[in-house]
């Protein structure tokens, strides 16, 4: 099994100053993989913006024009889109936001907020 490594750093100010660094190991397939661009211009590549957890966990992914309009969400295994909103627009190109979070089978859901760019 794979461990994705993370370190946590503790800085305490209070009259002192203090650190701490504690190594936690998680298992990286609670990952969710998210790419950071898309092409919607049906050649065949990159035409979906995809978005999946490693351990095939279902996924709430939504999607936000920059100034936090909603445009898309899904909650499915494999979240895929396709450049359209909600409402059938064809959506610019631009940098978009997504959150997206596991639904279930793990101990407790992992999210992953970020963006993206949306190329025509």
């Amino acid at each position: 099994m794979k461990f994705l490594r993370v370190i946590v750093v503790l800085v305490v100010w209070f009259c002192c100053f203090s650190t701490g660094c504690e190594v936690v190991e998680e298992p990286a397939d609670h990952e969710i993989v998210v790419p950071n661009f898309f092409s919607p211009n049906a050649d065949g590549m990159n035409d979906f913006f995809e978005v999946t957890a490693k351990d095939g966990s279902e996924v709430s992914l939504s999607i936000y024009t920059r100034s936090g309009v909603l445009v898309f969400t899904i909650q499915a295994v494999r979240c895929q889109w396709d450049g359209y909103s909600l409402s059938g627009e064809v959506m610019p190109t631009d940098v978009y936001l997504y959150f997206a979070e596991t639904i279930g089978r793990t101990p407790e859901n992992v999210s992953r907020s970020g963006f993206f760019h949306l190329y025509r």
